[in-house]
C-alpha cells in the first residue's frame, strides 16, 4: 500500500525555487482551441501561467534542516581536557593568592605527569612569573593518526593577562573515561608579536610561529587557540567511541487538529542515501568533512580530520547546506504556498495515472471531527482512463530525455490516454463545462489542461490528493495541508459551489 508522508511546512517554502535538474519534456499545447478563462485572482489561467505553475524537475535541491527534529539534535563531544602550569611568563602572571595556587598545582601535577622536580624547584619561586590554566579540546577529529597536531582552548584560570612565550612542561590530556587521547609537548608558547608591524629583529620563522596562537576575549574571558603543540596519543576512526558524533532525529514531531501528536518521517528510505551523499559533499565544500551514516531514526554525521571549529559550529553549517534528493521509485510533490506553484520531482514514468476518478468536494474537509459535510469544489472533473501508458523496449512510455531532444528521435512506448470531463460552479449554478480527451495520462500534463480550463490552486492540491488517495498516483505528497494556509489558495475559484 502507498503511505502517506507529509513533509514539514519549511520544505514548501525552500524547495520549489531550487531545482538542479529539470524535465525535458514539454506540455501539449492548449487543446480545443477554447479561450482560457478571465483572469481569476490575479491568475490568468493561460497554458502560460499553468506550465509556471506546475513544474517538473528529475531533483530538487532543499535545505536539509527541513528534515530533522531541530530541537532533538544531539551533539555528543568527546572531549578531553587537562590543568597545565604555563612558566617563565614576561611581565606577567598570576598574582597574590592565585600565584600560590598556581604553584601548589604545580608541584601537584609534577608529581601526577612526572616533570623534572630540580627544574620545577626553580619555576616557583615567588619572584617567578607562572600561570595556572585549562587545557580544553575544540573536538577529537575522526580520521586523524598518532602524533598528528590538533588545536586546542587555553583558558586562563587566574588573573594572568598573557601566557604567550611561556613555558609549558609536558601535559597529557585525557577524556571523561580517563582515556589519555592526546599530549602537550614541553616547550615555549609562540611569542607575543605583532604580526601585521612584525619586529625586524625577528626572523621569518619567529613571526610565522606567533601565527600559531590566538589570543581571544570571550564574554568569560580571555583563551587562546594554539593551532600546534598537542599531539594525538592514537588514532581516532570514525567509529571510535571516541570520536565527536552530530545525531539528527529523522522523525519529526507534529500535532493535528485534536492536539495528538504523532511522529513521522519525512526522508524515506529512498531518499536517505541521497541526503547522506549531498551532507558529505557540501560539508567537504565548506572545508568541514564530514562522514555520514544511517543509524536507525538518526543520521549520524562525525567530522573527519583535523579542525579548528566546535561541534556546535559544526552543527551550524549543517543547518545551512542544501542536499539534492532524487526520488526513483516514485514521485514527490511539493507545493510552495508563496508563489503559489506545484513541483513534480522524480522520473517520468512514475506521473502517469493508473485509474479513474473524480473530484467533486474539497478532500481537505472531509474529517468528519471538524467539518459537518464535505465542502463542494466550484471546479469539478471526472478523470477516466482511456488507455493506459505503455513502456516499449526503451522503457520510456514515448517521453524523450535529454540524449533523444539532442539527436532529435522519439522513443518507443506511449503515454496513454484520459477523458476529462469537467465544470466550473458560480452561485450554485455551472458556469462553463466541458469534455476533453488528452493523449497522455501524465498527472502533470492533465493539470495544465484543467488549470487551463479554470481550475484553481487549492482544487489542484485536491486532485493530487485524491489521485494519491485513490492509489491512481504512486507519489509522496511534500506538502503538508495541515499547516498551509488553504483559504490563501482559491483565489476566487473554489468555495461552495452550490
Amino acid at each position: 500500500m502507498l503511505k502517506r508522508c507529509w513533509l514539514p511546512a519549511l520544505l514548501l517554502l525552500a524547495s520549489c525555487g531550487t531545482p538542479p535538474q529539470p524535465a525535458t519534456n514539454t506540455p501539449p499545447a492548449n487543446e480545443g482551441g477554447q479561450k482560457p478563462p478571465a483572469n481569476t485572482g490575479g491568475l490568468s489561467h493561460s497554458q502560460e501561467e499553468a506550465e509556471r505553475f506546475i513544474r517538473r524537475y528529475g531533483s530538487l535541491s532543499v535545505g536539509l534542516v527541513n528534515y530533522f527534529d531541530n530541537e532533538r539534535v544531539q551533539l555528543i563531544s568527546r572531549e578531553f581536557s587537562a590543568e597545565t602550569v604555563v612558566f617563565r611568563l614576561d611581565s606577567t602572571g598570576d598574582t597574590g593568592a592565585l600565584h600560590e595556587a598556581a604553584a601548589e598545582r604545580a608541584v601537584e601535577l609534577m608529581d601526577e605527569f612526572g616533570w623534572p622536580q630540580a627544574a620545577i624547584e626553580n619555576e616557583w619561586a615567588p619572584e617567578t612569573h607562572l600561570a595556572l590554566v585549562r587545557i580544553e579540546s575544540i573536538g577529537i577529529p575522526a580520521g586523524s593518526q598518532r602524533g598528528d597536531a590538533i588545536p586546542v582552548r587555553i583558558v586562563l584560570m587566574g588573573d594572568a593577562r598573557d601566557i604567550r612565550g611561556g613555558y609549558v612542561y609536558s601535559t597529557p590530556l585525557k577524556n571523561k573515561s580517563g582515556r589519555v587521547v592526546a599530549v602537550l609537548k614541553p616547550g615555549y608558547l609562540p611569542l607575543k608579536v605583532d604580526t601585521a608591524n612584525p619586529d625586524p629583529n625577528l626572523t621569518p620563522e619567529q613571526i610565522e610561529d606567533a601565527r600559531l596562537m590566538e589570543r581571544r576575549e570571550t564574554g568569560t574571558g580571555v583563551n587562546f587557540l594554539l593551532r600546534k603543540g598537542v599531539h594525538l596519543a592514537a588514532d581516532i576512526s570514525a567509529d571510535d567511541l571516541t570520536a565527536d558524533q552530530i545525531r539528527l532525529p529523522l522523525e519529526i514531531e507534529e500535532t493535528n487538529h485534536k492536539g495528538d501528536v504523532t511522529m513521522r518521517r519525512p526522508l524515506t528510505a529512498e531518499l536517505v542515501p541521497d541526503a547522506l551523499r549531498s551532507i558529505e559533499a557540501e560539508m567537504q565544500k565548506l572545508g568541514q568533512p564530514c562522514e555520514a551514516r544511517e543509524d536507525g531514526k538518526f543520521i549520524v554525521v562525525t567530522p573527519l580530520g583535523v579542525r579548528e571549529q566546535s561541534l556546535q559550529q559544526v552543527m551550524d553549517r549543517l543547518r545551512e547546506i542544501k542536499i539534492v534528493l532524487t526520488p526513483r521509485d516514485s514521485v514527490l510533490v511539493v507545493f510552495d504556498e508563496n508563489l503559489f506553484r506545484v513541483a513534480f520531482y522524480g522520473p517520468p514514468r512514475h506521473r502517469f495515472l493508473t485509474t479513474g476518478f473524480a473530484l467533486t468536494t474539497d478532500p481537505f474537509t472531509r474529517d468528519p471531527a471538524v467539518y459537518k459535510q464535505p465542502h463542494p469544489l466550484a471546479f469539478r472533473v471526472n478523470c477516466r482512463i482511456l488507455q493506459r501508458a505503455e513502456p516499449g523496449a526503451s522503457r520510456k512510455y514515448g517521453v524523450p530525455d535529454d540524449a533523444d531532444l539532442k539527436a532529435g528521435r522519439k522513443p518507443d512506448g506511449n503515454t496513454g490516454r484520459v477523458r476529462l470531463a469537467w465544470s466550473r460552479w458560480g452561485k450554485g449554478a455551472v458556469v462553463d463545462e466541458g469534455t476533453d480527451e488528452l493523449p497522455t495520462t501524465d498527472i502533470t500534463e492533465i493539470l495544465r489542461h484543467l488549470w487551463a480550463r479554470g481550475m484553481g490552486p487549492r482544487e489542484v492540491l485536491g486532485f493530487i490528493v485524491e489521485a494519491h488517495d485513490q492509489f491512481a498516483f504512486p507519489c509522496e505528497l511534500g506538502f503538508n495541508w495541515r499547516k498551509v494556509d488553504l483559504n490563501t489558495l482559491d483565489s476566487g475559484t473554489t468555495g461552495s459551489g452550490e
